[in-house]
């Protein structure tokens, strides 16, 4: 059997992800503790000397601590050029039922066998469905000194 090649997404985390995601999107809102989401957009950064930009594909988990905050695990991959890995813990902040929520992050990026230590922020603003939310969001994230913008859309379920 060959080797996975480095430069795709493994399936276990996929598999795992959209395992979650069956059950959740078939029941109504519910206001449980348990968030889950998923992430489709796009890492922009200086890439070995030039300005790249990677499909990026993520998910996470947080669990609902009450006054606005939550935290969790986060796993997202930016595809070529980067093929890289970004696993951090993230702590969310809501601002009331503003649907505004700010994200501080301390993480890794995992790139070629190496990794490196990784502070992300960012900010969303989450649109309430009936069995799901939609969220803008940006996150700006700080690896050594240089800087990677990660912008898209997470949909996610709340149990």
């Amino acid at each position: 059997m060959a080797p996975i090649p480095s430069r795709r997404l493994p399936a276990a985390p996929v598999a795992l992800l959209l395992g979650l995601a069956a059950p959740l999107g078939a029941q109504e809102a519910a206001e449980g503790p348990h968030i889950f989401e998923f992430f489709l957009g796009a890492t922009h950064a200086d890439h070995r000397g030039q300005d790249e930009t990677a499909f990026s594909l993520g998910g996470q988990y947080r669990h609902d601590l009450g006054n606005g905050v939550s935290m969790g695990l986060l796993a997202e991959y930016a595809f070529d050029p980067f093929d890289s890995w970004v696993v951090g813990v993230p702590v969310v902040f809501s601002l009331g039922d503003s649907g505004w929520q700010f994200t501080a992050m301390p993480g890794a990026e995992i790139e070629g066998g190496s990794s490196e230590f990784l502070i992300r922020v960012g900010i969303g603003y989450e649109i309430d469905g009936e069995a799901y939310s939609i969220k803008p969001e940006i996150n700006f994230d700080w690896v050594a000194d240089e800087l990677a913008i990660v912008a898209g859309v997470s949909i996610g379920f709340r149990r």
